[in-house]
């Protein structure tokens, strides 16, 4: 198998996408660019230290979920690869 159906597949689509690029007019484009986009810096939604220190408990608390899921799996491939080990030394020395 070689990988040529996947090169087929991206030239088709970067055809495709030029074909949808020419449709379209520069005056447009420019439009969309310029008058449409408006505004240029990014509006944060401001919000009270209650809120805030909900969110932050939240986010701590998950973390701490995260970690201990993330030691809990660390120790059950350390328990299997020990198991692995003791059982490859057992079955070939005995």
């Amino acid at each position: 198998m070689s990988g040529a159906g996947f090169a087929s597949h991206a030239s088709n689509v970067l055809k495709g996408n030029r074909v949808l690029l020419k449709r379209r007019k520069y005056k447009d484009i420019k439009e969309l660019v310029y008058e449409t986009a408006g505004k240029t810096q990014v509006e944060f939604k401001h919000i009270g230290s209650e809120e805030l220190q909900r969110i932050k408990e939240i986010i701590r608390e998950q973390h701490r979920l995260q970690v201990r899921f993330e030691l809990q799996l660390y120790g059950l491939c350390l328990l299997l690869a020990i198991g692995l080990v003791y059982f490859l030394v057992w079955f070939f020395y005995l």
